[in-house]
């Protein structure tokens, strides 16, 4: 129980305990002057601000607690070619924003005390309808370039890493419109993850719009490589015990 609480907690305040360690002078700024001009000019604001700058802002209470602009920061992240330059730290928060923006903590915590309790006999097809369910709509694009770097997945934290990956799959399935064979699609992950399918075929298999493919493509390839880690997604549930 005492482990539960410890990986929910650290689930659901990952984000505050990266504070803006960059410029002071932006994070005063942002911050003071969050008013009715900035809010209307957030997407101007951001693009202006260096990646580095943007992951810093993510545990500002002004984002965290702001629904709107954390989207609108994940979108131009999303924009951004240097995403991957960002040390493992940033881009653990930059996963957190995105698992965060998907999926409320209250259904998170949910779903992680779920799978607690089932520990390893959870099935795949269940945890990632749970996600489904309560998932929102928000842009992968920074996620989807993080996970697509496959070979510095074992710098991230196992948790944000898998749960990106998780919401990622979930965010793809509601877009193409496969909510109804989440069967398929996590037979065709565990395939992918043990060498009998690719993900190109994987991605014809299950009829992925065109601008899914890209998305999909990297969220199985991810999961292939945290099966190998044995990534802990939740307490009691590695990516071993899911996909063994």
């Amino acid at each position: 129980m005492k482990k539960t609480y410890l990986i929910i907690s650290a689930l659901l305040v990952m984000c505050t305990l990266t504070s803006c360690a960059f410029l002071d002078s932006t994070c005063d700024f942002f911050t003071n002057s969050w008013g009715s001009d900035l809010k209307r000019d957030l997407s101007d604001n951001f693009s202006k601000m260096k990646s580095d700058q943007l992951a810093g802002l993510i545990s500002t209470p002004s984002i965290m607690k702001d629904k709107e602009a954390s989207k609108k920061l994940l979108n131009e992240l999303g924009k951004r070619d240097d995403i991957t330059s960002l040390p493992a730290e940033d881009k653990n928060t930059v996963l957190n924003l995105m698992v965060n923006s998907s999926i409320s903590a209250e259904s998170l915590a949910s779903i992680i005390n779920e799978v607690s309790n089932a520990g390893s006999g959870s099935d795949p097809v269940e945890l990632i309808d749970n996600i489904l369910s309560n998932v929102e709509s928000c842009d992968v694009g920074a996620a989807v370039a993080i996970l697509t770097d496959v070979e510095k997945l074992d710098d991230l934290s196992d948790s944000s890493a898998s749960l990106a990956m998780m919401c990622v799959i979930a965010q793809v399935a509601k877009s193409s419109e496969i909510t109804g064979k989440l069967d398929k699609v996590m037979e065709d992950m565990g395939k992918v993850i043990k060498g009998g399918m690719t993900a190109d075929q994987a991605v014809t298999d299950l009829g992925i719009k065109s601008e899914d493919v890209e998305a999909l493509k990297a969220a199985f390839g991810a999961a292939s490589k945290l099966k190998d880690l044995d990534a802990e997604i939740f307490p009691g549930m590695t990516m071993g015990s899911l996909f063994g």
